[in-house]
């Protein structure tokens, strides 16, 4: 049970909760937020701790004032709210929302990894949520107006203080989703979006703005002087996973993690009489139990919630595919799995090569079931055979790295050396049968490979299914564990790993 609601704080990560508290002209707004939540709605175990879970969360956040049935508080996400455990992605987000839906959810952020699954998909996430879907920057380039799932911004009354909270969304977005996703969006400049939106909110009668930001905390330090000319006081990040808590001109920024191992409690103390906030104060708070502590318990009503989601994942990917006793970590034991994997499955390939950013997450020790692998590889993308000369394989090489099966490679001052696996001279004139995922085909992180040949050909299976076919035909067990089948030798420079 425990585990369960950790999960759920994960998700969470990316949350805003508003209290105010009134004291004649003098009231406070106290907002939790996190970041990042992936679809952790169950907890993690971290060495001798519990860290996380959605039930967790939501004890916690009341246990500090939340009352999600009540007027006093919102409740805000600031984006990627799924897309990681196969819990969330086997379900593209919609277990996810219903969680988020249970725990009084006022708004979310959109960011990147809301896209995973297509703007379709989205707009269903967005229409089954019980909260709006947040981004005053992304706008439909025929229509110039934003896209039907995304509003600029929410105004609620809060105890009798009306709150405007404004979403943003990174401009990478293009960048490092599947371009498909994206398709007919522009996502505008974080300066120009709040000096049009924060003047409407006002004019609509807001006291309070805020901004939720998928966007690093430390990017968004170059639009604290614009929040400051704009009386802001809060710019709430997220993206990059890390915990931050600083002020810059006079504007708190804050990164609250992500997974929903913390969240983050920032109080805006302000006069309604001038409009203007006096200060702000801020802590993270980390959620994790350790056994026999006396903890508080996980909410009842989202673990059960979360119990029926696990429940269909164990019942669908619950089946055991192998064993590892130490565990597969993020590195290039894993990186060589995959794209080793394609090439056993389609020996008539030469050369497979993959994305590092596609790689989200270790696969625990003990058996191994389809969950784990899912939730390792968790996106739709699909195996995609090209046929490119070596000079165009370079050329993929040259600007986006990856991991590659078939070959090897390495950079030597400005020259990028290739050699076949045997060791052997790599031709750039001969052509080769290249597998790729879809999401790297399309142009995804500035891939060349649609470019190249746009005439790629499509195999209608997931990149990930291969690793689950080679790894049911090592039979592994505890005396044949997985770790001793796979190659761990480095194949290119070292990867950038991305959120």
């Amino acid at each position: 049970m425990r585990k369960i609601s950790f999960l759920i704080a994960v998700i969470l990560t990316g949350i805003l909760t508003i209290t105010v508290v009134e004291k004649g002209s003098i009231r406070t707004v106290t907002v939790f937020c996190t970041s990042d939540e992936h679809g952790y709605l169950e907890p993690v175990q971290e060495k001798t701790k519990s860290c996380g879970g959605a039930a967790n969360t939501m004890a916690d956040l009341r246990q500090r004032g939340y009352a999600p049935d009540g007027d006093e508080s919102l409740l805000l996400s600031g984006g990627d709210m799924w897309a990681g455990p196969a819990v969330s992605s086997r379900f593209e987000g919609i277990s996810t929302v219903q969680v988020m839906n249970a725990m009084g959810y006022d708004a979310a952020a959109i960011g990147n990894h809301e896209f995973d699954y297509g703007q379709g998909r989205l707009r269903t996430n967005e229409s089954a949520s019980d909260f709006p879907f947040l981004s005053a920057n992304i706008i439909e380039t025929r229509t110039g107006k934003p896209p039907d799932y995304a509003q600029p911004y929410v105004i609620k009354e809060v105890n009798g203080v009306k709150t405007a909270v404004i979403g943003l969304s990174g401009t990478f977005i293009p960048y490092i989703v599947l371009p498909s996703s994206v398709v007919n969006l522009e996502f505008t400049d974080y300066e120009a979006a709040l000096r049009k939106t924060v003047p409407r909110a006002r004019s609509e009668g807001a006291e309070l703005i805020v901004v939720v930001a998928h966007v690093c905390p430390e990017d968004l330090r170059k639009l604290a002087p614009v929040a400051s000319e704009l009386s802001i006081p809060l710019l709430a990040g997220g993206h990059c996973h890390t915990q931050e808590n600083f002020e810059q001109d006079g504007v708190r920024i804050i990164g609250a993690g992500s997974h929903l191992k913390t969240f983050a409690r920032v109080d805006i103390t302000m006069d309604t009489g001038t409009g203007k906030v006096l200060k702000t104060a801020a802590e993270l708070i980390p959620v994790e139990y350790s056994p026999g502590t006396d903890d508080i318990p996980p909410d009842a009503a989202i673990n059960a919630i979360v119990s029926e989601w696990s429940a269909k994942i164990e019942k669908e990917l619950g089946g055991v595919i192998g064993y590892t006793e130490t565990g597969i970590e993020k590195g290039w034991p894993l990186f060589n799995l995959l794209v080793d994997s394609w090439l056993w499955a389609y020996p008539d390939a030469d050369i497979a090569i993959s994305n590092f950013g596609g790689y989200r997450e270790a696969i625990p020790p003990g058996e191994i079931k389809r969950s784990d692998i899912v939730a390792t590889w968790p996106f739709n993308n699909v195996l995609i055979e090209v046929e490119l000369t070596g000079r165009q394989v370079a050329d993929n090489l040259e600007c986006c790295g990856g991991t590659v099966a078939g070959i090897t490679y390495e950079k030597s001052g400005d020259r990028l050396i290739v050699k076949l696996k045997d060791g052997s001279p790599f031709d750039p004139e001969t052509t080769y049968r290249v597998l790729v995922n879809s999401y790297i085909y399309e142009g995804g992180e500035k891939y060349l490979f649609s470019k190249q040949n746009p005439d790629g050909h499509a195999i209608q299976t997931n990149f990930r299914n291969p690793v689950i076919d080679w790894i049911l035909s090592r039979q592994t067990s505890r005396e044949r564990p997985l770790e001793t089948f796979l190659d761990g030798t480095p194949r290119g420079p070292s990867p950038r790993l991305k959120p």
